[in-house]
């Protein structure tokens, strides 16, 4: 069975919490290295708060990842750091298998949520309801079109602000847990009708993460898309067990992105980092990630963004 390793996605009595098993005291590692990691808090263009890891070898590449509802960008930065013990002695962390890759973990402003009874708490963008089950995913709209508008731009400012630095948008891959990878979808994949700042259709991001998300704004999504999303490599990733945003939601989302925008589905056995959606299911895993989706995830960067020998900037 898979290594789990909990990851919050929410707080809230009306809905599932998505708090899965740990490894021991998650909580008090994750506060130990919010409170002294050199690298909290770092300001971005957006003013929020990121965690970050910084690269070990020369800075080729770029990964932004967003966070689930309710949770902090710390979380992630702990667990691709290896801060949890599931690793075998002498095995390499995902930071020391990828030296050449920045880490961005961005603090989702806080905002009103009506799923949590219309409470603030940290949330890329407003939906009405969680869990999300494949009865009602397709009946309903979740998701408010100004809010995840928004978030849309936080990435974009994130992203701009590494190619300023001399990282190519093709060398930055985007990505996202829960809420944050439904949000990853759009950034990645949306094209300047997702934007509240005029970019054009012109960006083409190196590729997309999607930890147990979902198509947010489907009908909107379809009449969004960017010309080139049909060439940007994406690994979708959902734990069979998840009864926060249910394992079928991940698959119909999929399914749509294939049959309504001719982007296309890979098979579970293909290699990862090919143009389309390379759908991983992982057995009798929940709303969290285990040790095979992370390593599904050093070859995907692997291959979209490898390392360079030179710096070609």
């Amino acid at each position: 069975m898979h290594t789990c390793f909990r990851i919050a996605a929410a707080i809230s009595p009306k809905m599932l919490l998505a708090i899965p098993s740990s490894r021991g005291l998650q909580s008090l590692i994750s506060l130990a290295a919010r409170t002294f990691s050199t690298y909290y808090p770092h300001r971005h263009p957006h003013l929020m708060p990121s965690a970050i890891i910084q690269p070990t070898a020369a800075h080729t590449a770029t990964v932004i990842f967003a966070h689930g509802l309710g949770d902090q960008g710390e979380s992630w930065r702990a667990v691709i750091s290896g801060d949890y013990d599931y690793r075998q002695p002498g095995e390499l962390t995902i930071p020391a298998h990828l030296p050449h890759v920045k880490w961005i973990f961005p603090d989702a402003p806080k905002q009103e949520v009506t799923a949590n009874f219309g409470r603030t708490m940290p949330a890329w963008f407003d939906m009405s309801d969680l869990p999300l089950r494949p009865g009602q995913f397709l009946k309903k709209v979740f998701e408010t079109d100004e809010t995840v508008r928004n978030g849309v731009q936080i990435f974009d400012d994130l992203v701009q602000a590494e190619v300023k630095a001399g990282i190519p948008e093709s060398r930055i891959v985007v990505g996202g847990f829960s809420q944050g990878g439904a949000l990853a979808l759009v950034a990645g994949l949306g094209g300047k009708d997702w934007r509240t700042k005029s970019s054009g259709d012109e960006s083409k991001l190196a590729g997309v993460v999607v930890l147990s998300g979902w198509m947010p704004l489907r009908e909107q999504f379809k009449s969004r898309i960017s010309p080139h999303a049909k060439s940007i490599p994406v690994l979708w990733g959902h734990g069979t067990a998840d009864s926060v945003i249910y394992h079928k939601v991940g698959e119909i989302s999929v399914e749509l992105l294939q049959d309504q925008l001719g982007i296309v589905k890979h098979s579970a056995h293909d290699q990862l980092g090919a143009p389309g959606v390379n759908f991983r299911s992982y057995e009798r895993m929940g709303h969290t990630s285990c040790e095979k989706e992370m390593e599904d995830l050093v070859t995907f960067l692997g291959s979209v963004i490898p390392q360079q020998q030179t710096q070609n900037r």
